[in-house]
C-alpha cells in the first residue's frame, strides 16, 4: 500500500474509530441488558419448573411404591394359591387344559381374543394356557396343568383391577411346565422357563427378585417380579411371575405422557450392589427399553445415568442413599439437562424426571432473540451513518496526502536508483522533520552499502579459495574405499581434511587428518589454511605422524601464541605395505572402528594436546592391524555429536554409531550421505551451530 493511502486511512481512522467505538459500546450495552433480563427470566422459569418437577417426582415416587406394593402382594398372592394347589389333590379331573399350541390352532374363538399389551398378539382373559418342554411327559404335564388350572379365578380378579399395571402373569415349575395369563399362543418351541433369568434367580435367592428382559412372545421388553414357589418342607416347587410393562409403575401421573417434548421418567437403582462404587445409578425402568428391538433370547442390557458432571451425579446418588428428594442441573446426553428425583420409600430405588433444560427456559429464549434481532437493525442504522461520514472524510484525507508524501516519493525514486547499481544517487534533504531526517539517513547509507557489497564480493572469493583447499576426490587405495565431506555454518570454516599422499599401486601408505580449528568463520579459516601449509610443507620430510606433528605444534605455536587459538587434530597413516593403521591424536574426537560382523565398535584413542597450545609437547603414535573387510572407520568433527535439535538435545555419538550401522554393508560414499541425511533430519530446520567434517575408510578386501 502506497503511503499517500497509509495517510488517507491514518485519517479516516482517526475520525471513523470513536464513531464506531461509540457505536460498538451502545450496541454491547444494549446486547448486556438483553442478555441479562433473558438470564432473569430464565432463572425464574427454572426455578419454577424445578419446584414442579421436585413435586411431580415426588408423587411418582409415592405412586410407585404403592404399585410396587400392590405387586408384590399379588405376586405373594399368586405364589401362595400355586403353591397350595400344587400340594393338593386336583378337583376338576376332566377340566379342559388349554396349551399354547391349541390358541395357535384357532381352538379359543376369536371373539374371546384381545389384543395384548400394545402388540399383534391375541389373547384371552378368561382362559389359563400352559406349555411344556419336549422332555416333559404328557401325562404329568396334563396332571400338574389340572392342578394350577384353579388358579384362573385368583388371576381373573388380579388383572380384572389392575390390567394396566401388569402385563402377564405365570408360574413356572421346576418339572418345566409353564402357565400364563391371560392365555395366548405364539410360544417358542425352544421356551423353557428353567433357562430364564427371572426362575433362576428367584430359585436361587427365595425372595421377590426383579429383572429387565424381553417377553417371549410379545417380543416387548418387560420389568419382571418374580418370587419362589415353595413346598411346606422348603423345596422349590416352581417360580411365580408377573410381567410389568415399561412405565406402567408410574400409571396416569407421569407428566411425561402428557408433556410435549423430551422430558423422560426413569426408575433408578441405588443398590450398592448394582452402583458398584460409582456414582452412576441404574436405569431399571424406562420406556426407552420398551422401544428396543431385541432376540427374546438376549439379555437386555441395563444402562447407567452417567453425566460428565461427576460431582453433581455423585451428589444425586448421595441424596438418594440418604433418602432424600432434589432437583439438580447437569449434563446427560450431551444436553443441559434438569434432573428431579426423589426415593421409592422402602427400597433401594428412586424415580427420576430428566427434562433438557433449554425446554425449560424456551420462552426466555424466544425474548432474548427478539432483543438480539432489534439490537442487530440498531447496529445496521450505525453501520449506514457511518459509512456516510467515511465518504465525506474521504475526500478530505486524499487531499492533504497529496503534500505530506511528495518526500517519500522522491526517497523512493532514489532507492530504486540505488537499487539499479548507481550509488551515487541521493534524495533531497528539505526542512528538519522526520521525512528530511530519512533523506539524510538514507543519502548516508548509499557508501557503506558499496562497502558491504566489497566485502561481500571478498567473502565469496575466501569460500572459494578454502574449497579449493580441500581435496577434490579422495586417494584411490588397494582394498579400501575412502569418502569425505566438509560442511561449514558459514562462509567459510575452521574444519579440515586433507590426503597428504595420495596412494598409488606400489604406494607404501597414505596419510589422511581432520583437523578442526577453534571458532568458525574467516579467522578459522586462515588459521586453517596456515596449518594445513606447515602439514603439508613438512609431511614429506619427516618419517612419522608423531615427529610430523611435533614438528609443526612448534612451528605453529610461534605464530598463535598470543592469539588463544589452536587445532585439534586427528593423524591417521595407512600403512599398506606393514598391513596396519598408525595414528596420532592431537586433542581432536577419536575415530570410531565399527566391525558390521560382530556388530562391536571400537575406539582409536590416544594421547596428546591441539596443536599450538604448547611448543615443547612431544606427540606419541599408537597402532593397530589393517582393517577386515566389510569394518568401517570414522573420522569426524565434534560438529555433528554436539549438533543440537529445536528441542534442546544434542546429536550424540549413540545416534552416529547406529547410522553407521545400520548403512555398515554400503559404500564409504553412501555412509557419509547417511549421517549428513540423519544430521538434517535431527536439526529439523535450524542451521549447524559449527562445521562437520567426516571421512569414512572402508576396507573392501
Amino acid at each position: 500500500m502506497r503511503i499517500r493511502s497509509k495517510l488517507s486511512a491514518l485519517l479516516l481512522a482517526a475520525v471513523l474509530v470513536p464513531l464506531c467505538v461509540l457505536g460498538w459500546f451502545d450496541w454491547r450495552q444494549a446486547t448486556d441488558l438483553g442478555l441479562r433480563l433473558s438470564a432473569d427470566t430464565a432463572a425464574r422459569l427454572e426455578a419454577v419448573a424445578a419446584r414442579e418437577l421436585a413435586h411431580s417426582a415426588e408423587m411418582l415416587a409415592e405412586g410407585c411404591s404403592d404399585a410396587l406394593d400392590l405387586l408384590e402382594t399379588a405376586l405373594s398372592l399368586m405364589a401362595g394359591e400355586a403353591a397350595r394347589l400344587l400340594e393338593a389333590p386336583a378337583r376338576h379331573q376332566d377340566t379342559p387344559v388349554l396349551f399354547g399350541t391349541d390358541f395357535d390352532a384357532g381352538v379359543v374363538p376369536p371373539e374371546k381374543l384381545v389384543p395384548l399389551v400394545d402388540s399383534d398378539v391375541p389373547g384371552s382373559y378368561e382362559h389359563l394356557v400352559f406349555h411344556t418342554p419336549p422332555e416333559l411327559p404328557p401325562a404329568e404335564a396334563l396332571r400338574e396343568a389340572r392342578a394350577l388350572q384353579d388358579m384362573l379365578p385368583t388371576m381373573r380378579t388380579l388383572f380384572a383391577r389392575h390390567k394396566d399395571l401388569m402385563a402377564f402373569g405365570y408360574v413356572g415349575l421346576s418339572t418345566g411346565l409353564h402357565m400364563a395369563y391371560p392365555g395366548h399362543g405364539g410360544y417358542p418351541r425352544d421356551y423353557d422357563p428353567r433357562r430364564r433369568p427371572w426362575y433362576r434367580s428367584a430359585a436361587r435367592e427365595r425372595g421377590i427378585t426383579w429383572s429387565v428382559m424381553a417377553d417371549a412372545v410379545t417380543r416387548q421388553v418387560m420389568a419382571t417380579m418374580a418370587l419362589a414357589v415353595t413346598a411346606p418342607d422348603g423345596s422349590l416347587l416352581g417360580v411365580a411371575g408377573l410381567d410389568i410393562p415399561m412405565g406402567a409403575l408410574f400409571l396416569k401421573s407421569d407428566p411425561s405422557r402428557n408433556v410435549q417434548g423430551n422430558m423422560r421418567t426413569l426408575v433408578l437403582s441405588v443398590k450398592p450392589g448394582d452402583l458398584a462404587g460409582l456414582p452412576d445409578p441404574v436405569v431399571v425402568a424406562s420406556r426407552d427399553y420398551a422401544r428396543e428391538a431385541v432376540d427374546w433370547k438376549a439379555p437386555v442390557e441395563l444402562v447407567r445415568l452417567t453425566s460428565p458432571d461427576r460431582e453433581a451425579l455423585a451428589a444425586v446418588t448421595h441424596d438418594l442413599s440418604q433418602g432424600r428428594s432434589g432437583v439438580r442441573r447437569l449434563p446427560v446426553a450431551g444436553q443441559d439437562s434438569l434432573l428431579a428425583y426423589a426415593p421409592v420409600a422402602g427400597r433401594e430405588l428412586a424415580v427420576a424426571l430428566l427434562t433438557p433444560r433449554g425446554e425449560v427456559i424456551a420462552g426466555a429464549l424466544e425474548a432474548e432473540a427478539l432483543v438480539l434481532a432489534d439490537v442487530d437493525r440498531m447496529a445496521a442504522r450505525m453501520g449506514w451513518f457511518v459509512s456516510a461520514v467515511a465518504l465525506a472524510v474521504a475526500g478530505l484525507a486524499l487531499a492533504v496526502s497529496r503534500t505530506a508524501t511528495r518526500p517519500v516519493q522522491e526517497l523512493a525514486r532514489a532507492a530504486r536508483r540505488l537499487a539499479a547499481g548507481d550509488f551515487e544517487a541521493r534524495a533531497p534533504e528539505r526542512g528538519r522533520d522526520e521525512l528530511a531526517e530519512l533523506a539524510r539517513a538514507f543519502n548516508d547509507m548509499a557508501p557503506h552499502l558499496l562497502e558491504r557489497l566489497k566485502l561481500k564480493g571478498d567473502m565469496a572469493l575466501a569460500m572459494e579459495v578454502q574449497q579449493h583447499l580441500l581435496p577434490h576426490r579422495p586417494p584411490d587405495i588397494r582394498g579400501l574405499d575412502v569418502a569425505a565431506t566438509s560442511l561449514y555454518c558459514d562462509e567459510t570454516g575452521g574444519d579440515y581434511f586433507d590426503f597428504l599422499e595420495f596412494a598409488q599401486e606400489d604406494a607404501a601408505h597414505a596419510d589422511i587428518v581432520v583437523g578442526d580449528v577453534t571458532g568458525h568463520g574467516m579467522p578459522a579459516a586462515l588459521f586453517m589454511a596456515s596449518g594445513r601449509a606447515l602439514l603439508r610443507g613438512r609431511a614429506m620430510g619427516l618419517p612419522g605422524p608423531a615427529l610430523l606433528l611435533t614438528e609443526v605444534n612448534r612451528l605453529l605455536w610461534q605464530d598463535t601464541q598470543l592469539s588463544g587459538r589452536f587445532i585439534t587434530l586427528f593423524f591417521l597413516r595407512l600403512d599398506h605395505k606393514a598391513r596396519e593403521l598408525i595414528w596420532c591424536r592431537a586433542g581432536h574426537d577419536p575415530a570410531i572402528l565399527h566391525d558390521p560382523r560382530a556388530g562391536t565398535f571400537e575406539i582409536l584413542m590416544g594421547s596428546g594436546i591441539p596443536l599450538g597450545v604448547e611448543p615443547d609437547w612431544t606427540y606419541t603414535e599408537k597402532r593397530r592391524p589393517w582393517l577386515e573387510p566389510g569394518q568401517l572407520l570414522l573420522l569426524y568433527t565434534d560438529g555433528i555429536h554436539e549438533a543440537v535439535n529445536p528441542d534442546g538435545a544434542m546429536y550424540g555419538r549413540e545416534r552416529l554409531k547406529a547410522v553407521l550401522a545400520a548403512n555398515a554393508n554400503a559404500p564409504a560414499s553412501t555412509v557419509v550421505n547417511a549421517l549428513m541425511a540423519d544430521l538434517k533430519v535431527f536439526k529439523d530446520g535450524l542451521p549447524l551451530e559449527d562445521d562437520v567434517t567426516l571421512v569414512v575408510v572402508k576396507a573392501t578386501h
